[in-house]
């Protein structure tokens, strides 16, 4: 069950803390998962989604870098990486 803020609040009043990092991690990968899914029309597993070396920043990034060229996804043609 989701926490809301008074729930959080009292708990760490009380001592009694409130852990949703699993459901956090799990919602997330799980976007990531949909965008993946989403951009390549593939269907994308939480295994294939972990192991995937996408990379979707540049290696050397600095304030001074050039913008990145944007590549538009296309369901069917972007390859899953």
């Amino acid at each position: 069950m989701t926490s809301s803020t008074p729930e959080f609040l009292a708990s760490l009043r009380s001592g009694k803390h409130i852990n949703d990092g699993d459901r956090m991690a799990t919602s997330t990968m799980v976007g990531i998962m949909g965008r993946m899914a989403a951009y390549t029309g593939q269907e994308i597993t939480y295994e294939q989604a972990l192991n995937s070396q996408e990379k979707l920043v540049p290696d050397n990034l600095t304030w001074d870098s050039p913008a990145p060229e944007a590549k538009v996804a296309m369901p069917g043609q972007t390859k899953f990486i």
